[in-house]
């Protein structure tokens, strides 16, 4: 049985993506990046079917200034530039895979950023 994109719970990856922030954060603080540093973090959702994924992009596109399509197996976009902490890019996290799971069910697939100097 395939397991897809609606088949998932906010709780069932939160945990890990979380890890995977601080994870991040720390190489990037290890690079040079602080609380200063303007990012632009570029991210992908898993989505089942078109009118999810465009359910999706219509949400993010109201809410934010994002920079966001439709792709060949969910969504992808991107932010502005911006500055982070862990603590906002947590924050950033647990909306972006609650905007996904409340807008088409699209499982929030993770982010890498750009810095900006």
């Amino acid at each position: 049985m395939t397991r897809h994109a609606k088949d998932w719970h906010p709780d069932d990856v939160l945990p890990d993506l979380l890890a995977i922030n601080e994870h991040s954060w720390g190489a990037l603080q290890r690079l040079g990046v602080d609380e200063e540093t303007k990012l632009t973090l570029h991210f992908d959702y898993e989505g089942d079917d078109a009118a999810a994924n465009q359910q999706l992009v219509d949400f993010l596109s109201r809410e934010t200034d994002y920079d966001v399509k439709v792709a060949s197996n969910g969504v992808t976009g991107s932010t502005g530039p911006r500055t982070l902490s862990l603590e906002a890019l947590d924050e950033w996290v647990r909306w972006m895979v609650l905007a996904g799971y409340e807008h088409g069910r699209c499982k929030f697939d993770g982010w890498d950023s750009v810095v900006h100097t």
